[in-house]
């Protein structure tokens, strides 16, 4: 018999065994199950370390069938299979995947030179249904893509994660996923019970893929802060002579970000934070060195939308938490919708306009750049589409949008359409479209008639078309037939006078323009209402 004597005066607390798991440290063929890994064929954990490598084949990798975790710092591979992923989880288990090490899902396809004119031919990839990682049903517990984790998936209709049922917990990619394929996709969430962080690097390279793709509700937060690109382009930097170029080197991807579901607790673009200690390094208390955090870099090579909100349902984005204004979505980033092309226009944010309604809360908050570009097409930096709806945009960053020279080079820093919902506009930074002569360039444009107050002590403008063309609008409110008020405020010693250049336009309310402080530059014109114009 065992005696166990316990002091009158504490108790001490026996620390319970560490959990077993099976560790593979070599070269074993797959797949490899949780319910059997461990030696008689039983279920255990399983560690795949530095030198464990698991080929994969027609079955898989590793597959997750039992109530066990992976730790994979090794290598999961499977070459030239279609309708197979790396790791699969099985609908309905209790885990937890750590995934530092390297998953390659690819084929041996190469595209080749076939008509000799300096380029590449074909498509990006032959196979298809290849996945990283997935989860096929509701799965419980965290998925973590730590900095040094790479996911590499070649093939169409293919994902580099992708989650096929609801997800209990917290998701975390801070590595690198990568995927060349037509109508594929990086990174794909359901429904999320945690927080969502999404940085490192995510891309995706094909006809209608995407790189971020969100369709469930998100319970948490979601921060995206990495380098997040979609792209159907061979060369997202023209070549010299761009005509050269065939049919399948300009291919349109999807967007790079899409959330088609609510998101309780609000989007953050975010950045590194403030260097404001010498001896704190996670100032941010994120678990993240501040010096190894990256800036969220949001890309849309093409006329997909960089970041996209909305869907055929309602959406609600809540109010994020920690940030002082409670914004349902911050931009401290950057988002860039690049056209690239001639023909093609390019879009940075979009929400709402799908079908669906769309709720921010609070307001959206920028302080990073927001900018589209095209060639010779319509340019549209923030565009709130048909049943989108926010108290307040506040700009402190750059919403700029650029265009080229001909009558379809239309470009425009905020558009409010139709059926969307925008009282109140700040601006703090600068709200800027431009174009060539023959273009069109439109600062704010509210199409709505519900944006009742732009108060500006940052920079207003919209330039480049003929000084006699009345194409440069700086603000347009002629659709407000309820009354207005253009606010320029006055600022402190040291920052830069504001500023409205070119035209403002107001509908057929009462509306008023008061400018206190700073410069006006342009044509004002009232509609039939009652009023004021004031100039101190």
């Amino acid at each position: 018999m065992r005696e166990i004597l316990l002091a009158s005066t504490c108790l001490v607390a026996l620390a319970a065994p560490v959990a077993a798991e099976t560790t593979i440290s070599t070269t074993v063929t797959g797949p490899v199950r949780t319910s059997t890994v461990k030696s008689g064929g039983l279920p255990d954990d399983i560690l795949i370390s530095s030198g464990g490598v698991v080929t994969g084949n027609s079955s898989g990798g590793v597959i997750i069938d039992s109530n066990h975790k992976l730790n994979n710092q090794g290598t999961v591979q499977i070459g030239s299979v279609n309708n197979v992923a790396g790791i699969d989880v099985v609908a309905g288990v209790t885990s937890g995947i750590t995934h530092s090490g390297k998953i390659i899902v690819d084929e041996a396809f190469t595209p080749t030179d076939a008509d000799n004119d300096g380029d590449l031919d074909g498509p990006f990839a032959t196979g298809t249904g290849r996945f990283g990682i997935r989860t096929n049903g509701a799965m419980t517990g965290n998925i973590l893509i730590t900095g040094a984790g790479t996911i590499t998936v070649e093939g169409n209709n293919s994902a580099g994660i992708y989650l096929g049922g609801p997800l209990t917990g917290n998701f975390r990619h801070d590595g690198t996923t990568t995927v060349l394929g037509n109508n594929s996709i990086g990174v794909r969430m359901s429904d999320v019970s945690g927080n969502v962080r999404l940085a490192g690097k995510i891309s995706a390279q094909g006809a209608g893929s995407i790189a971020v793709q969100s369709t469930g509700n998100i319970a948490g937060a979601m921060v995206l802060q990495g380098a997040i690109v979609a792209t159907g382009y061979r060369f997202t930097t023209p070549p010299t002579d761009p005509s050269k170029l065939d049919a399948d080197d300009l291919l349109q991807g999807g967007p790079a970000v899409s959330i088609e579901g609510s998101v309780a607790k609000g989007i953050i673009l975010a950045v590194p934070p403030k260097d404001s200690s010498t001896t704190d390094n996670d100032e941010d208390d994120d678990g993240i060195e501040d010096s190894k955090e990256g800036s969220a870099a949001i890309a849309s090579f093409g006329s997909a939308a960089a970041l996209r909100i909305g869907s055929a349902g309602a959406i609600t984005i809540g109010a994020s938490e920690g940030t002082g204004t409670g914004f349902g979505l911050i931009v401290n980033g950057g988002i860039l919708g690049n056209g690239v092309y001639t023909g093609v226009d390019g879009n940075a944010l979009q929400i709402g306009g799908l079908g669906g309604t769309v709720s921010i809360a609070n307001g959206i908050g920028a302080t990073g750049t927001i900018e589209p570009k095209s060639l010779e097409r319509s340019a549209t930096a923030v565009r709130l589409g048909a049943g989108a709806t926010t108290p307040e945009l506040r700009n402190a960053g750059k919403i700029l949008a650029s265009s080229g020279n001909n009558a379809l080079s239309i470009a425009t820093a905020v558009d409010i359409a139709a059926g969307a919902t925008l009282p109140v506009l700040r601006n703090s930074g600068e709200i800027k479209a431009s174009t060539g002569a023959n273009g069109t360039a439109t600062a704010i444009v509210d199409r709505s008639g519900t944006l009742g107050l732009i108060e500006n002590s940052g920079a207003i403008s919209a330039s480049g078309a003929a000084a006699d063309s009345a194409r440069n609008d700086a603000i347009d409110l002629s659709a407000n037939a309820a009354g207005a008020m253009v606010k320029q405020t006055a600022v402190a010693s040291g920052f830069a006078a504001p500023s409205i250049t070119d035209d403002i336009k107001f509908g057929t309310g009462s509306d008023r323009l008061d400018i206190a402080d700073g410069k006006l530059a342009g044509n004002v014109s009232f509609g039939t209402g009652d009023n004021d114009f004031l100039l101190s």
